[in-house]
C-alpha cells in the first residue's frame, strides 16, 4: 500500500510541476507523504459544500421554487451559527445520498409529525374527586369474619389495621382469635412429599430410576403415557423411555396401564421408540457441522420440515389436552396418528442411510440423486403427498447446486471450491492454440463416470461448453454484458414452475418435466454464448477466410494449380536444381494468393539426398519433401487442430504427384516427339500412354470432384449449423477423417496407396521410353543404367516408395525398348487389377457412394 502511494505521489508531482530538479521532486514527495501519514482521514472541503448548497438554493429560485429556497436559507444560517467540526462531512453525505433534490424536494416533507401524548392513567384519586364515596354506612369497611363473639354482625374497620388505633374489646379479642386460626398450618412430612414426587413421574430423568422407585402396582392413565410419547417424538427427555449407549431408545419394563398387559404395552411403546429413533437420527444429522453449501442447504430444508413436524405434534398435544376435549385418544389411536404424521419425515431417514454408505466426496450430489429418485418412486406408486414432499426438498437443494453452474455458464468462472460441480480448471500454462480443449476438464470418478448427479449427465456437455464459450470470449476481449439472453424465457427451477401441479396434476412424469425445464434453462444461456462466439470467430477471427486459405493452398484451387505446379514441373523436367527453392515457392504462393498474410505462409523443403537431387525428375516420392506451413490464428487453431494440417499436407502431396504424372504424359505428344525419319513407334507406346493418362485423370477427378469438393461443401453446411465450438471442432474433424479415408491415406490403405504410387512411377518410365524414341539424350540408356546402379548402393534409410521405384527403374534399364514397353504394360495391368479389387473391397466395407463409383470406373478401364 505504501509503495502504491509513493508511486501515485511521484506521478502526480511530475504531472503538475514541469522542469524541476530531482532534489526538489524528492523534497516535495517526502513532504506529501509526511502529510498523508499524519492525516487520519481526508477532510471534506467545507467551502465546496457551502457553494453546492448555495447553488442549490439559487437553482430553486430560478426554477420558481422560492418556497424551497426560503426554507433552506434560514436553516443554513442556523447551521453556520453552530460549531460542529463534522458539519461539512455530514452535509457532504446528505448531498451524496440525495436523489435529484431539484425535482423531488417538497416543503411538506419538512413538517414534523405531531406526537400525541398518551392520556394520563386513571387513578382512584381522580375517581373520588369526580364522584366522592359515600361511606356513611360503612360500606367500604372490611369485615372480620373470624370474630367468635355472640354479636356476629359487628363490623371492624380492617383485619390488618394499625395497632395504634384503639379498638373495642370485642374487636381486639376477635383479632387475637383470628390470628391464631390463620397460623394453624399442618407441616408436610417427608413421606407425603415423596408420594407427591412419585406422582409427578415426568420429573424422572430415566426409566430405570423410575422402575426402582415407583410402586409396581401404581398405574398411569393413557393420557399421561400419551403425553410421554409426544415428548419422545419431540426429542425431549422422558421418564418411560431412555437412551442406550448405542443410541437406541429403550422402554421401561414397569406396567403402566391397568387395562393392558405388559407384553402388549411394551410392543406398542417399542413401535413409538422405533419412530423416535429415526427422527432422532434426522435431528442429529441436522445438528452436524457441515462446510459444503449443498449439505448445509439440505440441513436447513430438514430443519424446516422438522419444525413443521414439531408444530403438528404440539397442535395434537394442545388439542387432546385442552379442557374442551371430550376424551383422550387411546395409545393405539395415537400410534396411528403418529405413524401417518411421521411417514414423510421417515423417508428422509432412508435417504440419510443411503448417504452414509457412499464416499464422502460424492455425498453432495448423491443427496440430489436420492431425493430425485425418491420423488420419482413416490409418484410412480401414487403417493402424491410423498412426491410433493420430496420434490420440494429436492428443488430447495438444487437451487444451491445450481448456483455454481449459473456462475460458470453466465461468466465462465468457477467458485474455487473443489468438487462443487463436475468442472475443474487446469492451473498449468496452456497454449492458446489448445485452450478450448485443455484449459478446463470434466471431473471423472474411479470408474470413468461423470462426477455429477445422474439426471445431469445428458446436459453436462452443454453446461461445460457454455462456460468454456464465455471464457473463450473473454480471452478474445469480449465482456459478458454483450450476451443477448432472453430473461423472459429463463425458467425458475422451483417445484411450482417446473411441475405446474395446478396444470399438469400429480401424474405427469417428474423426470420428464424436470428434463424439459432444465433443457430450457440451459438452452437460453447456451444459445446466447454460442451464437456470440460464432459471430466473433467469423467476424473478428476470420474463420471462413482461414477455411478458404486452406482449400486454396493445400487443394491447389484456382491460379495456384497453374502457377506453382507448372513452375515446379518445368524445373524438374529440365533437371534444374532450383525446383526445390523454398523462397521462390513462397513468392509464387503469395503471388497467387495475395489475400493471405505474408507472415502466415511459408514453404519448407526437407533436405534431399544426392540421389533425389540428381534425379528428382525420375521419382514421385521426392515431391513429399515439399512442406507447406500455414499458421492459423490461435482462435481458429482451436477449431482446426494441428493433426488436421498434416492431413492437408498429405492431400497436397497426393494431388501434386497426380498433376506431375499428368504433366509428364501431356507435355509431349508421341506424334510430335518422334522424328519423321524414324520408324513408326509401336502401338504399345500409344496404349501405355492412353492407359496412364486415363488412370491419372480418373484418380485426379475422383479426388478433386468426388471427394474434396463434396466433402468441403458438406463441411461448410455443417459448420454453419454447428451449435457451439465443440460441434464445429467435431464437424471439421469428421471432414478431415472423411478426406483421409476417401483419399486412401489411412494406415490400413497402405498397400492401395503404394499401388497408386507405383502406377504414377510408370509415367516416369513412360517418359523415358518416349524420349528414347525421340532421340532425347537426357535420358538415354547409359544414364538409366548409371542411375539404376547408384540406386542399388543407396542406404537403407531411404523412403520405401523411392526404393520400389528405384528397383523398378533398374530392372527397366536392363531391358531393350520392346521389352520395356511390354514390362510396363504388364506392370500396369497387374497394378490396375490390384487397385480395382482393393477399391471394390473397400466399397463393400464402406457405404460411401464414391467408392462404388471409383470401383466401377476402374473396372471399365480393365478392358481397354
Amino acid at each position: 500500500m505504501a509503495n502504491d502511494t509513493s508511486l501515485l505521489v511521484d506521478r502526480l508531482i511530475h504531472a503538475l510541476i514541469k522542469n524541476t530538479s530531482e532534489a526538489d521532486i524528492e523534497r516535495l514527495k517526502h513532504s506529501a507523504l509526511r502529510t498523508f501519514a499524519n492525516s487520519h482521514s481526508a477532510r471534506v472541503n467545507q467551502f465546496e459544500i457551502a457553494a453546492r448548497l448555495e447553488g442549490l438554493e439559487e437553482k430553486w429560485r430560478i426554477l420558481n421554487k422560492d418556497f424551497l429556497a426560503e426554507a433552506l436559507h434560514p436553516r443554513r444560517a442556523e447551521l453556520s451559527s453552530m460549531s460542529n467540526r463534522w458539519a461539512p462531512e455530514i452535509l457532504s453525505l446528505l448531498l451524496q445520498l440525495s436523489d435529484r433534490p431539484v425535482d423531488h424536494s417538497s416543503v411538506v416533507d419538512l413538517v414534523l409529525p405531531k406526537i400525541e401524548s398518551p392520556p394520563a392513567p386513571l387513578t382512584w384519586a381522580d375517581i373520588v374527586a369526580e364522584d366522592p364515596l359515600d361511606d356513611r354506612d360503612g360500606v367500604w369497611n372490611n369485615i372480620d369474619f373470624t370474630a367468635n363473639e355472640s354479636n356476629d354482625g359487628e363490623r371492624s374497620d380492617s383485619l390488618h389495621s394499625d395497632g395504634s388505633v384503639p379498638l373495642p374489646a370485642s374487636s381486639a379479642n376477635g383479632r387475637a382469635d383470628g390470628a391464631c386460626i390463620e397460623t394453624l398450618i399442618e407441616p408436610a412430612t417427608n413421606i407425603s412429599l415423596r408420594e407427591i414426587q412419585k406422582a409427578q413421574f415426568w420429573g424422572f430423568q430415566d426409566a430405570e430410576k423410575f422402575d426402582e422407585d415407583c410402586n409396581p402396582k401404581m398405574n398411569l392413565t393413557e393420557m399421561q403415557a400419551g403425553r410421554e410419547v409426544i415428548f419422545l417424538l419431540l426429542g425431549l427427555p422422558t421418564s418411560i423411555f431412555s437412551q442406550k449407549n448405542n443410541g437406541q431408545t429403550a422402554v421401561s419394563e414397569a406396567g403402566f396401564l391397568a387395562h393392558a398387559s405388559r407384553e402388549s404395552l411394551t410392543g406398542l411403546l417399542q413401535g413409538f421408540a422405533a419412530i423416535a429413533d429415526k427422527l432422532l437420527g434426522i435431528r442429529r444429522w441436522v445438528g452436524k457441522d457441515e462446510t459444503i453449501p449443498l449439505e448445509q442447504t439440505f440441513q436447513a430444508a430438514l430443519a424446516s420440515r422438522l419444525e413443521s413436524y414439531d408444530h403438528a405434534l404440539s397442535a395434537i398435544e394442545s388439542k387432546i389436552l385442552s379442557r374442551d376435549a371430550q376424551s383422550f385418544p387411546s395409545l393405539l389411536e395415537l400410534y396411528d396418528k403418529m405413524s401417518n404424521l411421521s411417514r414423510l419425515p421417515l423417508q428422509i431417514h432412508d435417504v440419510l442411510l443411503e448417504l452414509d454408505v457412499g464416499p464422502q466426496l460424492k455425498r453432495p450430489f448423491r443427496i440430489l440423486e436420492f431425493l430425485f429418485d425418491r420423488a420419482c418412486v413416490n409418484q410412480a406408486v401414487g403417493d402424491v403427498e410423498g412426491y410433493e414432499y420430496m420434490a420440494n426438498i429436492f428443488f430447495d437443494c438444487f437451487q444451491t447446486y445450481l448456483g455454481p453452474i449459473r456462475l460458470w455458464m453466465e461468466h465462465g468462472r468457477l467458485t474455487g471450491r473443489d468438487a462443487v460441480i463436475f468442472i475443474q480448471r487446469d492451473e498449468r500454462d496452456v497454449h492458446l492454440n489448445s485452450v478450448w480443449e485443455t484449459q478446463y476438464n470434466v471431473i471423472k470418478d474411479s470408474k470413468c463416470g461423470l462426477h455429477a448427479p445422474k439426471f445431469l449427465h445428458v446436459a453436462a456437455q452443454r453446461i461445460f461448453n457454455t462456460g468454456k464459450s464465455v471464457d473463450f470470449l473473454r480471452r478474445l476481449g469480449w465482456e459478458d454484458h454483450g450476451l443477448r439472453r432472453d430473461l423472459a424465457k429463463e425458467v425458475a427451477m422451483t417445484y411450482e414452475t417446473v411441475c405446474h401441479p395446478a396444470y399438469h396434476g400429480p401424474f405427469s412424469p417428474f423426470a420428464e418435466l424436470f428434463d424439459m425445464a432444465l433443457d430450457k434453462w440451459i438452452a437460453n444461456k447456451h444459445q446466447a454464448s454460442s451464437s456470440e462466439l460464432r459471430a466473433q470467430l467469423e467476424s473478428r477471427c476470420g474463420l471462413r477466410s482461414s477455411l478458404d486459405a486452406l482449400e486454396y493452398i493445400y487443394f491447389a484451387n484456382g491460379a495456384l494449380s497453374t502457377n506453382l505446379s507448372d513452375w515446379i514441373f518445368e524445373k524438374m523436367g529440365h533437371g534444374s536444381h532450383r525446383w526445390n527453392d523454398g523462397f521462390i515457392m513462397t513468392d509464387l504462393f503469395h503471388g497467387s494468393l495475395g489475400s493471405i498474410p505474408f507472415d502466415r505462409l511459408e514453404i519448407c523443403l526437407r533436405p534431399v539426398t544426392q540421389k533425389e537431387s540428381g534425379g528428382a525428375q525420375r521419382s514421385m516420392s521426392v515431391l513429399e519433401n515439399i512442406w507447406v506451413s500455414y499458421t492459423l490464428p490461435w482462435p481458429i487453431a482451436n477449431v482446426i487442430r494441428t493433426d488436421s494440417i498434416e492431413v492437408y499436407q498429405r492431400v497436397f502431396v497426393l494431388l501434386t504427384q497426380l498433376r506431375r504424372a499428368k504433366d509428364l504424359l501431356q507435355r509431349h505428344k508421341i506424334a510430335n516427339s518422334v522424328p519423321t525419319t524414324d520408324k513408326e513407334p509401336p502401338l504399345q507406346l500409344y496404349a501405355l500412354r492412353h492407359r496412364l493418362l486415363w488412370l491419372s485423370n480418373t484418380l485426379l477427378t475422383y479426388i478433386t470432384d468426388m471427394v474434396l469438393s463434396t466433402a468441403t461443401a458438406d463441411m461448410r453446411i455443417a459448420m454453419d449449423r454447428a451449435e457451439d465450438l465443440d460441434a464445429m471442432i467435431a464437424v471439421h474433424q469428421a471432414y478431415i477423417t472423411r478426406i483421409e479415408r476417401q483419399c486412401l491415406l489411412l494406415k490400413n490403405h497402405t498397400s492401395t496407396r503404394q499401388a497408386i504410387t507405383s502406377l504414377l512411377h510408370l509415367t516416369i518410365l513412360f517418359s523415358d521410353a518416349q524420349a528414347s524414341y525421340a532421340g532425347n539424350t537426357f535420358t538415354d540408356a547409359k544414364a538409366d543404367r548409371e542411375h539404376a546402379t547408384y540406386s542399388d548402393d543407396e542406404d537403407e534409410d531411404s523412403d520405401p516408395d523411392s526404393d520400389v521405384s528405384s528397383r523398378r527403374l533398374a530392372l527397366h534399364a536392363e531391358l531393350p525398348d520392346a521389352g520395356r514397353l511390354k514390362h510396363m504394360l504388364d506392370t500396369f495391368n497387374n497394378l490396375h487389377t490390384f487397385l480395382t479389387a482393393a477399391v471394390r473391397a473397400i466399397s463393400k466395407a464402406d457405404s460411401a457412394p464414391c467408392w462404388e463409383m471409383l470401383a466401377n470406373t476402374l473396372a471399365m478401364g480393365l478392358g481397354k
